[in-house]
């Protein structure tokens, strides 16, 4: 993938219909053997001004260990009523079509998202992403880490419940908005990368295929 070059919020191309803040939580690491559990998105304009929130648990499937409870604190019993991704994968085309994808850690949450559109059937009108921890790196924060807690604590966000996606989410947004008008400040370029490309649906396509003729049989 490779990055475009922009200036400023209001030169950043594709953010004419703003950003979409984005975290999922989900059942390990791997977006072509594992699911999501839990999708939170928030919309920005591209002056900065909030417009939506939205949320919801997802049920990986019948049988599906939903993975490490002790970091996200969900389980088989909090999932069971949850609707399928399939079920819930219009509404989060809806709300990222047009929009720069925003995450912190984006090439791992977009990667689940994608692949989950994906086996849905449906198609994401995403075209560039922004990491919020890559702009972090690009701002050259004086910080430890680039992790989502030590970069909220560096802008004095409030963390409320950590691997809870609504909160990432929040997380997320706020410090979106300061590493924007940071970038303003010192006439950064965004660190914009391109996604979701025909080649990229490509070789989506083809890790899939792939992984299900290796998963090993039981």
């Amino acid at each position: 993938m490779t990055s475009t070059e922009s200036r400023g919020r209001s030169r950043a191309p594709g953010t004419r219909q703003g950003y979409a803040v984005l975290d999922v939580e989900t059942t390990g690491l791997d977006p072509y053997r594992d699911r999501v559990i839990q999708v939170a998105i928030r919309q920005i304009a591209a002056d900065g001004t909030a417009e939506s929130d939205w949320e919801t648990l997802v049920n990986p499937g019948a049988g599906v260990d939903p993975g490490p409870v002790e970091v996200h604190g969900l389980t088989s019993a909090d999932l069971a009523g949850a609707p399928l991704f399939r079920d819930v994968a219009p509404a989060i085309a809806q709300r990222l079509a047009g929009r720069v994808f925003v995450a912190h850690n984006a090439p791992f949450d977009w990667a689940f998202v994608a692949v989950e559109s994906d086996r849905a059937g449906v198609r994401l009108e995403v075209l560039e992403w922004l990491c919020t921890m890559r702009f972090a790196k690009a701002l050259a924060l004086e910080v430890p880490d680039k992790s989502l807690a030590t970069i909220a604590a560096y802008y004095a966000v409030e963390q409320l419940k950590a691997h809870d996606a609504g909160d990432d989410t929040r997380v997320a947004a706020e410090i979106l908005l300061r590493e924007l008008a940071d970038a303003d400040r010192v006439g950064l370029m965004l660190p914009l990368v391109e996604c979701n490309t025909s080649r990229d649906r490509l070789k989506r396509t083809l890790r899939r295929w792939f992984s299900r003729v290796r998963r090993p049989l039981h």
